[in-house]
């Protein structure tokens, strides 16, 4: 079978309150994200919210990167959605626990579109 996309959506729980607060490293954790998986950044849009919590979207050529944090409920979710390509979800893995203090991670791996 074939699909349109592939989306991994992570969940991490228990996140460090002070890492979610560092926009600047969120956002360059996002752009190695994007160079992991061999993406093209075609544009970039972060917003900080008050008192806390920042959301994050990388357009990709390939579709995009997102992430939303909610540093009051240590609590993270990212998305990453990728058309007419699979990667290797492991590497995401691998790269978030080096990079980033949670408890615990919860992912799904759901390929979208069947096309025939």
């Amino acid at each position: 079978m074939k699909y349109s996309g592939y989306h991994l959506v992570i969940d991490l729980f228990g996140c460090n309150f002070d890492q979610l607060e560092n926009t600047e490293y969120i956002i360059e954790m996002l752009k190695k994200l994007a160079e992991i998986l061999d993406t093209t950044i075609i544009t970039k849009a972060f917003h900080k919210f008050h008192p806390q919590g920042f959301s994050g979207a990388l357009i990709i050529s390939e579709s995009h990167i997102t992430i939303h944090t909610w540093p009051e409920n240590a609590y993270t979710g990212i998305d990453i959605f990728t058309c007419s390509k699979c990667f290797d979800s492991g590497k995401v893995v691998a790269y978030l626990k080096e990079n980033l203090i949670f408890e615990k991670m919860e992912i799904k791996e759901i390929l979208r579109g069947q096309i025939d």
